[in-house]
């Protein structure tokens, strides 16, 4: 099965459950398309920081050359990747990667997608006359999808109004599961595919740039620095500051230690600190208790350098994030015939230190693009996500197991990600498609 302008048009209704980065790069993908594109989203359109950095990449960068209709510079170029050994900066490898925040990404992909006005983006783009009607349905929860009776030629999603508790049905031609994690799409249709705690955990918080000194913040300035423990590590690098500001000063540096904790260690460090409830996968920022941060830099000051000691002890308002992976992985991406995708981390939930959770998203949406537009069959659509999936996910194991196990683990882990990595290259050569891989010629490996 696959679409066409032709045979949809404006007629043709695209309802994509979830309203984050994934959602929206599809959203308007199919918006530019001409498409009537409606965005289902149970948070509000007010969305609570998430204090974290955004890697982009190769795919972003194709994305947002096709789609971004914003010309303001909302990303930090880092030069390269370095590791703090014995007080010195030690580069691990070379070449341009650049990032931003979660925040200024989300808000720049909503002015985008509906002309959302915020304090990132104050003014909305000029919209084209080829762009399909849009609507972003802020807290609206999915409870269910089926296929329309009696001969399943379009879907019917049930809803939950989050503001006036009442539930309604609305029609999609095409619906995408752009959920998250705990997608409501993929417990449906893959209720095997289960999140599964991978065993460690990551400390998170901001620091701006002027409350370090200034040597401190020269040695983030244009770079990822790592520094490693025996299992874990700790990543330090800058991203856009409030409202976007890429001015030095206003900046924020990123900070995350990654370290391992037993199941029933989450058991304390998961409790709220306001009503006291145990939180699954994230202790919100202003949730973490004060004893759990207390014991968390007392040890910072045993382990870690002098930089990254004293941008941890100026972070205000920590939050702790559970890493977790999909076990198995995804066996499937498209359903009902082509009429129902799984895109982003509802398909694929990557660890984060390959950087690689944005990238899938915009390569999904660029594949749904091609998938709806009639390029591509919903087989070779589904072929492409899942390869890309099943390349960087791969990788991604590899380097959380070098980062947090031995190295015997971590060479095995390596092999298998090599081993993808090979047959990958081969597959898109006899198939004379396009690779899965990411990695562009600039970026190299510092001996």
């Amino acid at each position: 099965m696959s679409f066409s302008m032709e045979t949809g048009g404006s007629s043709f209704r695209v309802v994509i459950i979830g309203g984050s980065l994934a959602g929206l790069m599809c959203g308007i993908a199919l918006k530019h398309s001409g498409y009537e594109v409606q965005i289902i989203e149970q948070d509000g359109n007010e969305r609570q920081s998430h204090m974290s950095g955004v890697g982009l990449g190769p795919s972003v960068d194709h994305f947002l050359q096709r789609h971004d209709r914003l010309y303001s510079a909302f990303s930090q170029r880092t030069s390269c990747i370095q590791t703090l050994k014995n007080g010195t900066p030690r580069v691990l490898a070379t070449g341009n990667r650049d990032i931003t925040s979660w925040d200024a990404f989300y808000y720049r992909l909503r002015s985008n997608f509906d002309g959302y006005i915020s304090s990132y983006y104050p003014s909305a783009p000029q919209p084209s006359e080829t762009d399909g009607s849009v609507i972003y349905d802020a807290r609206q929860k999915v409870l269910g999808v089926v296929p329309a009776e009696p001969d399943g030629s379009y879907m019917i999603l049930s809803i939950l109004d989050r503001d006036t508790e009442e539930e309604y049905q609305k029609k999609a031609h095409l619906i995408i599961g752009a959920d998250g994690p705990d997608s409501l799409i993929r417990a449906k249709y893959l209720p095997t595919v289960q999140r599964s705690y991978v065993g460690y955990i990551a400390w998170r918080g901001t620091v701006p740039e002027r409350e370090v000194s200034v040597k401190t913040r020269e040695m983030f300035n244009d770079s990822i620095m790592t520094y490693m423990m025996r299992e874990g590590h700790c990543v330090v690098y800058t991203i856009a500051g409030a409202e976007g500001s890429l001015e030095p000063g206003e900046r924020l540096l990123n900070f995350c230690w990654y370290d391992n904790e037993t199941a029933e260690a989450l058991d304390e460090i998961m409790i709220d600190a306001v009503d006291g409830h145990r939180h699954h996968n994230t202790v919100p920022t202003g949730k973490v208790r004060e004893n759990i941060w207390s014991a968390r830099l007392e040890r910072a000051k045993d382990e870690l350098p002098a930089p990254f000691l004293e941008i941890v002890t100026r972070i205000r308002r920590p939050f702790v994030q559970v890493i977790t992976e999909f076990q198995p992985r995804s066996p499937r991406a498209a359903f009902e015939d082509g009429k129902v995708l799984l895109v982003g981390d509802a398909l694929s939930l990557m660890r984060p230190h390959t950087a690689q959770g944005v990238a899938q998203a915009a390569f999904h949406a660029l594949a749904t693009e091609d998938y709806v537009a009639g390029k591509i069959s919903v087989k070779e659509w589904e072929d492409r996500v899942l390869r890309f999936s099943l390349l960087h996910s791969s990788q991604s194991v590899w380097w959380g197991k070098f980062y947090q196990e031995n190295i015997a683990t971590a060479l095995f882990w390596g092999i298998r990600y090599w081993m993808c990595y090979t047959l990958e290259k081969v597959r898109s050569w006899w198939n004379k498609d396009e690779s899965m891989h990411r990695v562009s010629p600039s970026v190299r490996k510092s001996a």
